[in-house]
């Protein structure tokens, strides 16, 4: 276990990385951390600094964190290397940075590296600490096997000290390139960690401490799990454990966040750096891989590497939900305190305007994306339309969207050929339409949420082809199919964030073929009745994107009551305003 540890900490990176689980490790092993690393300001040679027992003396521990390992060049020579760290912290930060309560404590400089010291530089290590070391001041080397051990002997010590933990960490890294079995794998240590049937782990959660370190003995497992699945080039597995971490952590730990305690800060610190993994795993995923050639046509279809045009047509639709995803994130930061998505002009957020342009330029081409094959695609199709109108720039663009996904829906039903079928079996989809009957077509779409998400959609972004003549389609040719919408019940708060699908509640046969308006009033009348949305967890507490996390993961459709505010004022708010 230790050599898998090892690893990861040699393939940390020092920016954002190596530099942001230290402080959490220094946590757990009872030091009081007192700065953590920043951007934009001058650290004077100090990454991290701490207060800890060293041989049963209090002492101010002084962090400088390279990455790897330690080279020549990484000695000295740049304004960047070790040395000039140390020596700022001798010369300025010792003398001007140090908290007053601390200034009277001894003074441990460490050394802190991923790797090993190279032969080439260890004389002059050596000889610096031995030149620097006083009665005050000493030094302290933290290699990558020191800092493993510090890992796996303390806060991972709980975590993997069982032997069904163990194998389960142990068989996810292994398999990091079968994300399906990889994240089998490392959902059953999720599990234990986030609802553990032991009666000790249970005791334990019921404790603040123990919450804060189930968190971040987590986090840290899911950081070994991406550097291993990122220098294996396959970072999905990752990907998909991280989404069902910050999930169950929600579903298990909602109830201790948003409070003015300490303790609860630090959690809701905790499950913000789970968030901040999710995204840096995206990233990994879609600037290398994906964002450079979306402006090619076909090259991501032909990058999933199959014949199968269902591979490629599923493969497609996750991914634009993944881009939705990751662009809530980043939007909600900015959103102060809404607890439902809004559109805006600009968001000021270069970030969100060119993951936004990369989106609108995968689905220009890749056609794949103007077809869907699975009615609950309308999950993925719903979440990207919420991030286009979010953005009022890209409102044009997501009505456009909608104009050749009704039109191919209608192309494809009427040919029998690929059209929208209420399976989800993979095996089902392959020989999708195993008959060209009317009988058989009709049995696949018996019900919908597709249909009344792009009709609703287009009335209310203004995709005008598709708002005249979609209803009259279903009206003419599809009055057999139950046109639906999901909300939630009150079963949805507990069961909506691990998976459990026996929860929520179908609003059915809307009128869309005959009466838009009559849908706007059902849909405002049963988002004003019920109380259920309201009383999310994620809702409640403004972290909107947690629900529309679960709704993608789970694959659960996205209740109207988080984006139809955009559109439609509610009697009562006309009234009010």
């Amino acid at each position: 276990m230790k050599l898998i540890i090892r690893q990861y900490v040699a393939s940390l990176r020092e920016r954002e990385e190596l530099d942001r689980i230290l402080p959490d490790l220094l946590c757990e092993l009872g030091y009081n951390v007192l700065s953590r690393p920043s951007v934009g300001t001058r650290q004077y040679g100090v990454d991290i600094a701490a207060v800890g027992k060293d041989e049963g003396e209090e002492k101010l521990f002084l962090l400088s964190v390279k990455q790897g390992d330690l080279l020549r060049q990484d000695w000295e020579g740049s304004p960047q290397a070790l040395r000039p760290s140390l020596d700022e912290i001798r010369q300025i930060y010792l003398r001007l940075r140090v908290p007053r309560e601390f200034q009277k404590l001894k003074v441990v400089i460490c050394l802190c590296f991923g790797g090993d010291v190279h032969e080439a530089v260890q004389d002059n290590v050596t000889g610096y600490i031995e030149e620097h070391t006083d009665d005050r001041i000493s030094f302290q080397q933290w290699n990558g096997d020191k800092i493993a051990g510090m890992l796996s002997n303390g806060i991972l010590r709980d975590t993997l000290g069982s032997k069904e933990l163990k194998a389960s960490f142990q068989k996810a890294v292994a398999m990091v390139d079968e994300p399906e079995i990889c994240n089998e794998h490392f959902s059953r240590l999720i599990r234990q960690l986030c609802n553990p049937t032991d009666p000790k782990a249970k005791e334990r959660l019921s404790k603040s401490k123990g919450r804060l370190t189930a968190i971040r003995q987590l986090y840290l497992c899911l950081w070994i799990l991406f550097v291993w699945a990122r220098d294996a080039e396959n970072v999905e597995g990752a990907y998909l454990a991280c989404e069902e971490a910050i999930l169950r952590c929600w579903g298990a730990f909602n109830s201790h966040l948003g409070k003015k305690l300490a303790a609860s800060e630090e959690l809701g610190e905790a499950f913000g750096e789970l968030v901040d993994l999710s995204e840096t795993i995206f990233e990994a995923l879609a600037e290398d891989k994906i964002f450079p050639h979306v402006d090619k046509l076909h090259s991501i279809s032909m990058a999933v590497h199959s014949q199968s045009p269902v591979d490629v047509n599923l493969k497609l639709f996750d991914l634009v939900g993944r881009f939705a995803i990751y662009g809530f994130w980043r939007l909600w930061r900015k959103s102060g305190t809404d607890h439902l998505p809004k559109s805006r002009d600009n968001w000021n957020d270069s970030k969100t305007q060119a993951l936004t342009q990369n989106l609108v330029l995968l689905i220009r081409n890749n056609p794949a994306l103007l077809s869907p094959l699975q009615d609950s695609q309308s999950i993925d199709i719903t979440l990207a339309l919420l991030l286009l109108s979010m953005q009022e720039r890209w409102r044009p663009a997501a009505a456009n969207w909608i104009d050749a996904l009704a039109a191919n829906v209608r192309f494809t039903y009427l040919t029998q050929s690929r059209y929208p079928t209420i399976q989800e079996a993979y095996r089902e989809l392959l020989y999708h339409p195993r008959e060209r009957t009317d009988e058989y077509r009709k049995e696949q779409t018996a019900g919908s949420t597709l249909l009344p998400t792009l009709a609703i959609w287009a009335d209310c972004i203004g995709a005008t082809e598709t708002a005249e003549h979609f209803p009259a389609f279903i009206r003419d040719e599809m009055s057999h199919c139950n046109c639906q919408l999901w909300f939630p019940d009150e079963a949805s708060e507990s069961r909506l964030y691990s998976g459990d699908d026996r929860h929520g509640a179908m609003l059915n046969t809307l009128p869309i073929a005959t009466d838009l308006p009559e849908v706007r009033s059902q849909i405002e009348q049963e988002c004003q009745t019920s109380t259920h949305f309201d009383s999310l967890s994620a809702i409640e507490m403004g972290h909107w994107p947690i629900l529309l996390m679960a709704c993608r993961h789970y694959r659960v459709p996205v209740p109207p009551n988080v984006w139809i505010g955009m559109f439609w004022k509610s009697e009562t708010d006309e009234v009010g305003s």
